[in-house]
């Protein structure tokens, strides 16, 4: 966290966080120029998606003649976009607050972070692929090389794309034809140090080997697009027309930071009602806060969600990088550790 007391006593620490605002600006230039629309959607809500991966900020909205209704920060823009697209607006994008709990510790987290999310119409996910290798060529100036704490990728060139299978063969050495069998899955990782039990999931085998022996390896010789995920990691995007235990996302890489994570949408309103079902019972076993679904949202899909893919990209990380910052916390004022002494 970078605070008052620090930028006084320190004024040079401004230039990083006049760089983020210029970055910003950038941003929206970037967004404009390509004819998306800028908008802004709300961050506090009484129902949000159900994700059973995050946990939330949870608060109450009184009315004055004392009623009280739940209220919840919202951990992304997603479900108010996705309407503004069904109601016509185009391509949009929006730079905004997103607040998930439990997201404190770590150089890469925070509770309250900036995100910036866009939607491309269009078939697959190609459009935002190209949309996200254009705005780091942008945002880089004309330099053709970024670096990043002793680190250098030519940003030039064409980025990187290989399929979570190819990643897992490339790094595990697990066979494509193998990429499901949870025997060899869990061989592999007690090869690499793996603690956990026979009991244990494919997803949480899977989980673990991709954090600790794939992730780590993305994007340090270019930035990289890894796509093509098993169905269970992308509740809310398409699936494979030739592969139904794939859906089709991409995360991208720079020097090992996750920085981006795609959806070619999902559209059809009853497979997400089903799968809405599926994450609510899955907060339910782990004891996560439970909350409304927005039914609307489900209402909106039914109405007809244009064919498009959507982005989510942590701004707070694109800046520690393009400002060669270690921590997360080093690009952000009044946040982070310091803040909640927990």
């Amino acid at each position: 966290m970078t605070d008052w007391k620090q930028l006084k006593n320190n004024p040079a620490l401004f230039a990083n966080f006049k760089k983020r605002a210029e970055t910003i600006q950038k941003i929206r230039r970037f967004f404009e120029k390509e004819g998306f629309l800028e908008v802004q959607t709300p961050l506090l809500a009484p129902y949000l998606l159900p994700e059973s991966y995050l946990e939330v900020f949870e608060t109450e909205i009184k009315s004055k003649e004392g009623k009280k209704q739940r209220a919840f920060l919202t951990t992304s823009p997603e479900m108010w976009l996705k309407k503004l697209l069904v109601a016509g607006i185009g391509n949009c994008f929006e730079i905004t607050k997103s607040f998930r709990n439990t997201d404190l510790h770590g150089s890469l987290h925070s509770p309250e972070f900036t995100i910036l999310e866009w939607y491309h119409l269009g078939e697959g996910l190609e459009n935002t692929m190209a949309d996200c290798e254009k705005l780091i060529r942008d945002l880089n100036g004309d330099k053709p090389q970024l670096s990043y704490q002793g680190k250098t990728i030519d940003i030039t060139k064409p980025f990187i794309r290989l399929t979570v299978k190819e990643a897992f063969q490339k790094w595990i050495g697990i066979k494509k034809e193998d990429f499901f069998n949870k025997e060899k899955l869990l061989a592999s990782a007690k090869e690499k140090g793996y603690q956990g039990k026979e009991k244990d999931s494919w997803e949480e085998i899977f989980n673990w080997l991709y954090v600790s022996e794939v992730e780590p390896y993305l994007g340090l010789e270019l930035p990289t697009f890894i796509y093509d995920f098993p169905s269970q990691f992308a509740p809310l995007a398409k699936t494979k027309k030739d592969d139904p235990q794939i859906k089709e996302r991409f995360e991208l890489y720079l020097f090992g930071i996750e920085l981006a994570d795609a959806y070619h949408e999902l559209d059809d309103w009853q497979k997400q009602k089903n799968q809405f079902i599926k994450e609510k019972e899955n907060r339910s076993r782990s004891g996560a806060i439970d909350y409304p679904t927005d039914e609307d949202f489900l209402q909106a899909l039914k109405e007809g969600l244009p064919e498009c893919s959507g982005v989510a990209l942590g701004v707070d990380r694109l800046i520690m990088i393009l400002l060669n910052a270690s921590n997360i916390q080093e690009v952000m004022l009044f946040s982070g550790e310091d803040l909640w002494q927990i």
